[in-house]
């Protein structure tokens, strides 16, 4: 059956996957983003445009009004878009610490919020949340990120069970790195955490992220953890605490090979880009 789908941050890397999956499943879609960001990606000709940014207030509530009381009706929101820029918790601007928050948790929570209104009336509905393992484990020099993601899976937990009487599910996404500017981006930086890349954990594509959400869609699950076994590594750490310490050093270790390779790569990449042919 065909479905209205909202998705945020539809520019980006994820968010373009995102589109193509659900435009092959032949759903009608409502794509945000930053005014000026959509300029130049392919989407279909149907698809209904909003240029809004998040951290702007008139513009929030004008994506709250579409997703409560437009039509045709949401059937399914995606939260997407995100943020986030590595750096001490001493040294970062307090505006960007803020910024933080505003994007990757009260954006989010408000427009569930107002989709959530549409969909219980209509008895049926999806809302699914982009977080990131960093909902479950706590990435150093990511303070600010680690806690819009801790909030966003405790949010989302709570409506899942508040929404559940009135056919509306929640999920989630909890990956551990996407291979998107976003990634490159945060890399580049020297606080880039190394837990992207601990573990298992291997940077995935956007397209195969985008399959991934639609399997999660389809099973109904509250949480999905990509990997699996970094999830599961992750809440049985952080249900004893007090070997936090030990067992982020072990993981800090690990993942700095893979980020060192993963920037040589990127490297390598460039200097192809740049060469004559």
């Amino acid at each position: 059956m065909t479905q209205t789908v909202m998705i945020t941050g539809a520019a980006g890397g994820l968010g373009q996957a995102l589109t193509n999956q659900f435009v092959a499943r032949g759903d009608h879609l409502v794509l945000t983003d930053r005014a000026g960001e959509m300029d130049g990606i392919a989407h279909p000709k149907e698809a209904q445009l909003i240029d809004a940014d998040l951290c702007n207030t008139r513009d929030l509530l004008r994506l709250c009004e579409r997703l409560e009381k437009g039509e045709p009706g949401i059937d399914l929101l995606i939260n997407n878009a995100g943020i986030g820029v590595p750096g001490s918790v001493t040294e970062v601007d307090a505006a960007l610490l803020t910024k933080h928050i505003d994007i990757n948790l009260t954006a989010p929570m408000r427009l569930a919020q107002a989709a959530a209104r549409g969909m219980k009336k209509r008895g049926s509905g999806q809302i699914f949340n982009i977080v990131s393992l960093a909902g479950l484990f706590p990435m150093k020099d990511s303070a600010a990120y680690t806690a819009s993601k801790f909030g966003l899976r405790g949010f989302s937990a709570a409506l899942a069970l508040e929404l559940a009487p009135h056919g509306v599910e929640v999920g989630g996404l909890y990956p551990s790195a996407i291979d998107t500017p976003m990634l490159r981006q945060e890399m580049s930086h020297p606080d880039g955490s190394p837990l992207n890349f601990a573990g298992n954990a291997e940077p995935l594509s956007a397209a195969t992220t985008a399959k991934l959400v639609m399997q999660a869609l389809s099973s109904g699950d509250l949480e999905t953890w990509v990997p699996r076994g970094e999830g599961r590594m992750a809440g049985l750490v952080m249900t004893f605490p007090r070997f936090l310490k030990p067992v982020f050093a072990h993981f800090e270790r690990q993942g700095n090979k893979k980020k060192q390779a993963y920037l040589a790569t990127l490297a390598d990449q460039n200097t192809g880009s740049r060469t004559p042919t």
